[in-house]
């Protein structure tokens, strides 16, 4: 799912197929399917996805939950 946002505070390194990029405080992203989030400092952020693919994802951890 793909995953849009924008980092108020902190850092965080971003690992894609493509490779591995860092963001700071102030900066807006927009990440690939397959994105994996290492915080690399303490922050806040506001992310947002389109409300299909969510359920689809809330739907697959709550499965797995038991």
């Amino acid at each position: 799912m793909p995953a849009l946002g924008h980092l108020f505070e902190g850092r965080l390194r971003m690992r894609t197929e493509s490779g591995e990029e860092t963001y700071e405080a102030g900066q807006a992203y927009c990440w690939a399917p397959g994105h994996v989030c290492l915080a690399l400092e303490d922050g806040e952020w506001v992310e947002s996805s389109p409300s299909g693919d969510l359920q689809r994802v809330i739907d697959h951890l709550a499965s797995r939950a038991g």
